[in-house]
Order: structure tokens, then C-alpha cells, then sequence
């Protein structure tokens, strides 16, 4: 997979970003980090995996290299422990590509606390928004680039467990998990 990143992204920057590989419970993610910053965290069947490394190689004018550079050791060892029960919050620095709002709703995540949940609408709410504003909430939760860090699988429909950009089993799977260690 990651040759086929190479391919389609030749070396073009002087910005190097490195890209990563880990193997969790439920499938295996992806992530792309330089020095300072996490750019993003995906499972490798993301839809919108090539949208991103195009926006990324685009926007910071970078080349990909397979290396794990600082950030990403501290991402693999948080992720360990958030598999294993051990912590509830990430520290890797994110930095995130979207509009004010989708901003906004990746803060309030932030917030959200481990092993519970909120729905759509309350997050609306929070957000100083009427609880219909749920399906722009949802929207911005589906272009989240951070997942598990940026807690979106928290998020439920009033009726439902309510979508998730890479799979209901997962967020499922998720908020199960959470539930053992609180």
C-alpha cells in the first residue's frame, strides 16, 4: 500500500512527512506525521485516504517517506495503551485541516468524556447551536482525519448508534471497549 503512496506522490518537497502503519483490533491504521504535528489518522480502507494525502502533499508541499519519526512512537505507544485500557486521552499533537465549524465540533470532542457518549444534537447544543444543526455535526464528524484521538465514534443518534465514516461494527466495537475500563 504505501508503495502505491509513493508512486502517486513522488518526492516533490522539502517538508518530509512520515507514514505509519499500526495494527490495531480493528484493522490496520495509517498515519502521516512530521516533527511537530499528526496530520491524520485513518484505517488503510478509508475512503478518504488518497483525498487526504493529496490534501496534505498539496498543502505543506511535503514528501512521504515509511519512517516512524517521534510523534509517531508516542502515537504507537498511546495507541497500545488506549487498547489496552490504560489511558483515555491522547497528547500527540494534532493538527487539523478544516473549516471553523468542523473546528469547533473536533474541539467539543475533545470534551466528550472516554466510555460515555452525547448525541448529535447535544453537541449542537453545546456548540451554542440548535439541536437541528445534528446532521452538520455528523458531516463534520465524517471529514474528521483524527480517529480515536478526535473522539467522533462518542457521537450517537438519538435512536441509534448513528453512523461512523469507517463502519458501525467499529464504533460499536469502540464503545464497548471504552466501557470495560471506566
Amino acid at each position: 500500500m504505501l508503495s502505491k503512496i509513493y508512486e502517486k506522490y513522488p518526492k516533490h518537497g522539502s517538508n518530509t512527512v512520515c507514514l505509519s502503519y499500526f495494527d490495531s483490533p480493528l484493522g490496520k491504521l495509517i498515519s502521516a506525521a512530521d516533527t511537530n504535528f499528526l496530520y491524520f489518522i485513518l484505517f488503510e480502507d478509508s475512503k478518504d485516504l488518497d483525498k487526504k494525502l493529496q490534501t496534505l502533499n498539496q498543502d505543506i508541499n511535503c514528501t512521504f517517506v515509511e519512517d516512524k519519526n517521534d510523534i509517531l512512537k508516542k502515537l504507537d505507544t498511546e495507541l497500545t495503551e488506549y487498547f489496552k485500557g490504560n489511558i483515555k486521552k491522547f497528547t500527540v499533537p494534532l493538527k487539523t485541516h478544516g473549516t471553523a465549524f468542523q473546528k469547533d465540533v473536533w474541539n467539543k470532542l475533545l470534551e466528550v468524556p472516554y466510555g460515555s457518549t452525547y448525541t448529535y444534537g447535544d453537541l449542537a447544543i453545546s456548540l451554542g447551536r440548535p439541536a437541528s444543526h445534528a446532521r452538520a455535526v455528523g458531516a463534520a464528524c465524517g471529514a474528521n482525519s483524527h480517529l480515536l484521538l478526535i473522539p467522533c465514534h462518542r457521537l450517537v443518534a438519538t435512536a441509534s448508534k448513528g453512523g461512523f465514516s469507517c463502519g458501525i461494527d467499529r464504533k460499536e466495537w469502540l464503545l464497548k471497549h471504552e466501557k470495560k475500563f471506566v
